[in-house]
């Protein structure tokens, strides 16, 4: 069977069509569901509940409709009145009521579209200050001492100072240290553990 050209054309444009209207189908449709990410504090991470401030973002091609955190949805405050349908949006909240051990929230966004993706976000809460013990304070002279002692944490014990003057060591439960500082009378040992509890004692 053989076509005349014109009707060739027509054939052709009429695909033509057929193929933009599936193309125009295929760009509306949204095929991606929304990105949901926490940036601080890390998943995981030993946090204490002073100042704890979950900060994180949502995105999406669409739009973002509902960011929900265990259950309430922060666009629904007046504060994020105007994020709602906007492609990038930037959000924080606390936990409250929390206590020592492990914590997980649970945050579900969800974009115009319906579409929806949800992260558990996990913390080691801890509440609970290192213990300092100094075991020896040894003057030798010339305003300089030797301060010897212990600090241990019930999760690890991250950094300790005598008078400004750090320690280098690796983060563990217990550390014993000796250091030879030039303290005056109102130096002071600082003891942090992981979660950003601190100890201080004077040296007197």
């Amino acid at each position: 069977m053989t076509f005349r050209p014109l009707r060739r054309l027509r054939l052709l444009a009429a695909a033509l069509v057929a193929l933009a209207g599936l193309a125009g189908c295929m760009t509306r449709g949204d095929a991606l569901a929304p990105v949901v990410a926490i940036r601080e504090p890390k998943s995981g991470t030993t946090r204490t509940t002073e100042d704890l401030r979950i900060v994180g973002y949502a995105m999406d091609d669409e739009g973002v409709a509902r960011i929900v955190v265990d259950g309430t949805d922060l666009l629904s405050f007046d504060v994020y009145e105007a994020e709602r349908g906007k492609r990038f949006v930037e959000f924080a909240f606390t936990i409250p009521d929390l206590r020592d051990g492990e914590t997980t929230t649970r945050i579900v966004v969800e974009d115009v579209s319906g579409r929806s993706s949800t992260l558990l976000h996990t913390l080691r809460i801890d509440t609970t200050p290192p213990t300092l013990e100094l075991t020896a304070v040894t003057a030798l002279g010339d305003g300089r001492r030797r301060v010897e002692g212990v600090a241990r944490d019930d999760v690890a014990v991250s950094a300790i100072r005598i008078d400004d003057v750090p320690l280098q060591f690796a983060p563990a439960a217990e550390h014993r240290f000796s250091l030879d500082v030039a303290a005056g009378p109102d130096a002071r040992v600082v003891v942090e553990d992981s979660a950003g509890n601190r100890t201080e004692r004077g040296l007197e």
